[in-house]
């Protein structure tokens, strides 16, 4: 079972006694009853709410995801109603595992509570940490390009190598005469991944294929066809389609990303404080390295100190 359904179940099993018994509701359609309960629109909406956001976004874009969420909802009431009633909330172990799910959700709550309210991530940050990291937002300069490849195997015999080269050289003559480049790649091409194509490999940009060919490719002005350039995969014939310099984004195809990227490290950052001065005040010792030996250890605060 996954983080995100354990959380699911925990958050369901937490809020429908809350939220069923509610009033004052903004939207009172009734999705589902259970014997004399209700739960409305409102109802199902607060629910959802209180999952994290991507979560909460996917289920909001998604109807078969709220309706698998609402049937999830009533099981776990309909269930959760018998377990009550055998008496299983009784139970030590339980009543333990019931705590552990409570904690982690008041927790949860104190941090949104006490560091989501203090999150305020203004034009003049974006704008301040775009200027210090434009290296991040630009893109390299990238080429289009379409190959006739004709492959040698590892180790070949001289000779075979030497015929592969003829055959190459006689393409590159045929081009050089005017034919068609992607015909003659649908035609002779040995490379599977783009004979279909015409040989084409689309945009890349440098690092993405092996240096000689890259180096080639890079060194050509678009409409232009390259000599024979020998890889370790065999002789290429290379032809270059397009050329799009590096250009750095503007800020307003990024905006965004900052902001996110910003508000996600702001409030790491904040959460950290409130849990370790919270851990500071309240006086806490862990003793990480007897979980591995029964030997008394040194108190710690935390698994990074442990050798």
């Amino acid at each position: 079972m996954g983080k995100e359904r354990v959380w699911g179940i925990a958050l369901i099993c937490l809020l429908v006694p809350v939220f069923v018994a509610g009033s004052q509701e903004k939207d009172n359609r009734v999705v589902a009853k259970i014997g004399e309960r209700e739960i409305t629109v409102e109802t199902l909406e607060r629910i959802i709410n209180g999952y994290p956001e991507p979560v909460r976004e996917a289920i909001k874009k998604n109807p078969k995801k709220k309706s698998k969420l609402l049937l999830r909802l009533v099981q776990g009431m309909v269930l959760a109603e018998k377990a009550r009633k055998e008496g299983l909330d009784r139970d030590p172990k339980i009543k333990e595992k019931l705590q552990m799910v409570v904690n982690d959700f008041l927790a949860r709550e104190y941090i949104s509570y006490k560091v989501d309210k203090m999150i305020n991530i203004t034009d003049r940050d974006i704008q301040e940490y775009y200027k210090a990291h434009k290296d991040e937002y630009t893109v390299p300069e990238k080429v289009r390009a379409r190959h006739i490849l004709i492959r040698v195997p590892k180790d070949a015999p001289d000779a075979q190598k030497e015929e592969a080269r003829k055959r190459a050289e006689e393409l590159l003559q045929r081009l050089r005469a005017g034919e068609n480049f992607e015909k003659l790649a649908k035609e002779y091409s040995e490379d599977p991944g783009t004979k279909d194509r015409g040989g084409d490999l689309g945009y890349f940009s440098r690092g993405r294929m092996v240096k000689p060919f890259e180096d080639t490719a890079f060194s050509l002005e678009p409409g232009q066809i390259s000599d024979v350039v020998e890889t370790r995969y065999g002789f290429h014939i290379i032809k270059v389609e397009d050329k799009k310099p590096a250009e750095v984004l503007p800020l307003e195809r990024v905006r965004e990303r900052i902001r996110k990227k910003l508000h996600e490290d702001f409030r790491k950052a904040k959460v950290k404080e409130l849990i370790d001065r919270a851990m500071e005040e309240a006086g806490v010792e862990i003793y990480y390295d007897r979980i591995f030996s029964q030997e008394s250890g040194t108190p710690q605060t935390s698994p990074e100190q442990v050798k």
